[in-house]
């Protein structure tokens, strides 16, 4: 297995001595659980990052702002210097707005770092295997580092399974690309609707601030969506054991072990990533039933045709841990649910969309995750015309 990228080391080296200074906070059984103690914390925890992130975003606009200022009044070359002028000019004004953007940049790291911490500890979440231990064997620490610092899920280690076997590479890279130049985007559009409201002069005066509220209003919706992760990331193994008990798998069926890991292999290709929560209810499965088959895990076709001519005490089991794959992100996309709906039309068995809201609203909620949640998703009435 390869080293994890060299910010997430970091990371997770900042982590273990923040935690070492704290102490050792106390753990849970089932960080899943929460009370309402708890939940009035975790919410205190995340908008109080939404603002700090939203206020870094309006500074560090102000500063750049600022600078355009001072760059337009000072430093405005003349048309008879040249290229000199202009590097002059361009020299001074990039430098001062990368510094801004670059102490930014290293606030929010840190912010989200300490809120996803404090998230932890909320929960009853053990962060380290042990004092010290920041090593990229403690998955629990890993994946809540990679949510703070937005990074990319390691691709599956141990099972044969291409997350993006069904996607387009093209279509990865252009919505990857479209995230990342959002504040500019924002800012583009912002800048047209104004020319048509307001006059140029006072246009002029105050386009240079137009990026002040588009970068605080980014920074909080990107802290919104890290910190919401990051909750689902830690109580997410815990659930993820406690429904695998819920599922009442037979291991003295190989036909339904094989069923339940190509079920979940499936959710992992449409979902084009194996998150963490998934992984650690893989690892579970794995504890239970042993290791999953390597021929063509990943086919999703395959598993279609086998759940067709298997009967019903085996199609049961794997529809039910399809969906706990399925919502353990902390969401359903178009592509799991369409997979839902060609489960239901080769199976004949229902898969009510009510019954899987219902499970990731609790699982999401930090709510009791009872048997009849996973009885509801496959119950004997045949899948309704469509």
């Amino acid at each position: 297995m390869s080293d994890p990228p060299l910010l997430q080391r970091v990371g997770m080296g900042y982590m273990a001595r923040r935690e070492a200074r704290l102490g050792a906070g106390s753990t849970q059984v089932d960080p899943h659980h929460l009370d309402a103690a708890e939940q009035r914390a975790l919410l205190r925890i995340q908008w109080r990052l939404v603002i700090e992130a939203a206020l870094l975003g309006a500074a560090s606009g102000l500063v750049c702002a600022f600078a355009e200022l001072w760059a337009d009044a000072e430093l405005a070359p003349d048309p008879a210097a040249g290229l000199s002028g202009q590097a002059r000019y361009w020299g001074w004004l990039g430098s001062i707005i990368g510094l801004a953007s670059l102490v930014e940049v290293v606030l929010l790291y840190l912010e989200s770092l300490r809120a996803v911490q404090a998230i932890a500890r909320t929960t009853g979440t053990r962060l380290f295997v042990g004092p010290g231990d920041s090593q990229p064997s403690s998955p629990m620490s890993a994946a809540l580092v990679r949510a703070a610092l937005e990074l990319p899920n390691p691709p599956p280690q141990g099972y044969a399974i291409d997350p993006l076997r069904e996607v387009s590479r093209v279509r990865t890279v252009a919505v990857g690309l479209v995230y990342k130049a959002k504040i500019g985007l924002t800012s583009f559009v912002l800048k047209v609707l104004l020319r048509r409201v307001l006059g140029r002069a006072v246009l002029r005066a105050w386009l240079v601030f137009v990026g002040v509220p588009v970068t605080a209003f980014w920074n909080g919706v990107v802290a919104l969506v890290v910190i919401r992760e990051a909750r689902l990331r830690a109580i997410g193994p815990s659930a993820a054991r406690e429904l695998v008990g819920r599922l009442d798998l037979d291991r003295a069926r190989p036909a339904q072990v094989e069923l339940v890991w190509r079920a979940v292999a499936a959710t992992v290709v449409r979902t084009h990533e194996l998150h963490p929560n998934v992984d650690a209810f893989m690892d579970a499965l794995r504890r239970d039933l042993g290791p999953p088959p390597q021929d063509g895990l990943d086919d999703t076709a395959r598993f279609l045709e086998q759940l067709a001519a298997a009967p019903r005490e085996d199609q049961r089991p794997a529809l039910r841990a399809l969906a706990v794959a399925a919502v353990l992100d902390g969401k359903t996309t178009r592509d799991e649910r369409r997979l839902v709906q060609e489960v239901a039309q080769v199976t004949g068995l229902a898969m009510p969309a009510r019954a899987l809201a219902r499970l990731r609203r609790r699982f999401v909620n930090g709510r009791p995750l009872d048997a009849a949640l996973l009885q509801a998703l496959a119950p004997d009435e045949p899948a309704p015309a469509r």
